[in-house]
């Protein structure tokens, strides 16, 4: 019987997603008490670049589980692999689709910090891991400041231009140009990066807990060098917002471009 069939497959994709969301909730309280452990961690003096490999260490942990338990998986070529882990002291931008983008960009490129927002600083499971390991986006100049020591040190600065998640019904995804300014201000190329998420979950206004009935792909793409302007050191003012404002559009159509 037609019907019959039709009924059991739909009790069993809701059961199906039923168990996904358990196992969802179950990895966000992984996520949790990973970052209360790694916070008790920072409370003895580890030196930041071991403190970067740590955390590194244990997203790609929570990549490689996801993967096993078939919530989620990242797809990275071979040789965007390479190049990504291979990167140092570069800014490197992505767009911003999910929650745990910066998780999968942290875990994949080489060592790195990334910008994150003032929210994250305040969530009690990653007050300390903000402090010590990301950079808090508080203040622009501190945050210009902050990103220079570290890509000066050879270390990447993971940015999102977008500055948050833009949900996917949004008609225009509106770029900052911190990142611009970073990259300017301190002479570091510019990598590119996009990301897509099939299907979208986490994202905004999205339920956590809606991963719908099958495997979540995350498919992370190196789009590139972004040529930075000639002789930017020796100009101020209007001139570096003009390359700023070049050099933002020029990241967005990288990213965004076929």
């Amino acid at each position: 019987m037609p019907w019959l069939s039709c009924w059991c497959l739909r009790g069993a994709c809701r059961a199906m997603r039923f168990a996904r969301s358990i196992l969802c909730a179950a990895f966000f309280l992984l996520f949790g008490v990973g970052g209360l452990v790694f916070s008790f961690m920072l409370l003895f003096p580890f030196p930041k670049p071991v403190a970067r490999r740590a955390l590194k260490g244990a997203f790609r942990f929570f990549v490689w589980l996801g993967r096993v338990t078939r919530l989620f998986r990242v797809d990275v070529a071979p040789a965007d692999r390479q190049i990504l882990s291979a990167l140092r002291g570069s800014v490197v931008v992505a767009n911003h689709l999910t929650l745990i983008d910066a998780v999968i960009l942290l875990a994949v490129v080489g060592d790195s910090v990334c910008v994150t927002k003032k929210a994250v600083s305040r969530n009690p499971f990653m007050r300390a891991v903000a402090r010590n390991v990301l950079i808090v986006n508080e203040r622009p100049l501190g945050v210009l400041n902050c990103a220079q020591r570290y890509l000066a040190d050879g270390v990447n600065v993971i940015v999102f231009p977008e500055g948050t998640r833009t949900p996917a019904s949004a008609p225009v995804r509106v770029f900052r140009r911190g990142a611009a300014h970073m990259a300017l201000r301190s002479g570091a190329p510019v990598e590119a990066i996009s990301i897509s998420c099939d299907p979208l979950v986490l994202g905004k206004r999205q339920p956590w807990w809606n991963v719908g009935a099958r495997t979540i792909v995350y498919n992370v793409r190196y789009r590139g060098r972004i040529d930075l302007p000639h002789s930017t050191n020796r100009q101020k003012g209007r001139a570096v917002r003009t390359q700023a404002a070049a050099l933002t559009r020029e990241m967005h159509e990288r990213i965004f471009g076929a």
